[in-house]
């Protein structure tokens, strides 16, 4: 049982996955045509999903529940680094706009599901870092924060969450518990991206 929760995820939610890195932003990425403020756009976009989706889970008994270390995984900070090194100020960064339409958080199982979408971006991260430091002029360290979130320790990290979800999929139950949030989550973050 706990074996499959990764081909699961890996298999039910390609679909969705594959329609968020289709979007705009994501595909002049990777041609190399993005722009410094299409890019700055990307990023206050993933500000206003990312932001109130942590606060959401921070307000919430579900990390602990769920063993998942919101504290040293937020990515927030990140976001916040990398708009003022773009050129936004911290008034204008907490003006920008927050989606209102998030996944339900209320369980480890649910709160796992939703991550496993967030945490499964830094992989992804590795390649879009390496491709906006070729096209824009920036690095890791000045304004590739959020892509790059865990640097040289992401493969580790995101090994570590792999193993809190196989520890937690402990039921067939529990399996379609995260699933279904990891698509959920993946639906709503696609609708927002189209802003």
């Amino acid at each position: 049982m706990t074996a499959t929760i990764l081909e699961r995820l890996k298999n039910e939610s390609a679909p969705y996955h594959d329609r968020v890195e289709a979007n705009p932003y994501a595909s002049a990425i990777m041609n190399g045509t993005i722009g410094l403020d299409e890019y700055r756009r990307y990023l206050e976009l993933f500000y206003g999903f990312v932001a109130p989706l942590e606060s959401r889970a921070e307000t919430s008994q579900a990390p602990r529940g769920a063993g998942y270390d919101l504290e040293t995984r937020r990515k927030t900070p990140m976001l916040e680094r990398d708009l003022i090194r773009l050129g936004l100020s911290p008034a204008q960064i907490a003006a920008l706009p927050l989606c209102g339409e998030l996944p339900d958080l209320s369980t480890p199982g649910k709160l796992l599901g939703c991550f496993y979408v967030i945490e499964g971006s830094t992989m992804g991260g590795q390649m879009i870092t390496k491709k906006l430091s070729q096209s824009l002029a920036i690095t890791p360290e000045a304004g590739l924060s959020y892509f790059n979130a865990y640097g040289p320790n992401t493969r580790i990290r995101w090994g570590e969450f792999r193993e809190r979800l196989l520890e937690a999929a402990d039921s067939e139950e529990r399996c379609t518990e995260i699933t279904d949030t990891a698509i959920e989550t993946f639906r709503l973050l696609e609708r927002w991206l189209a802003k």
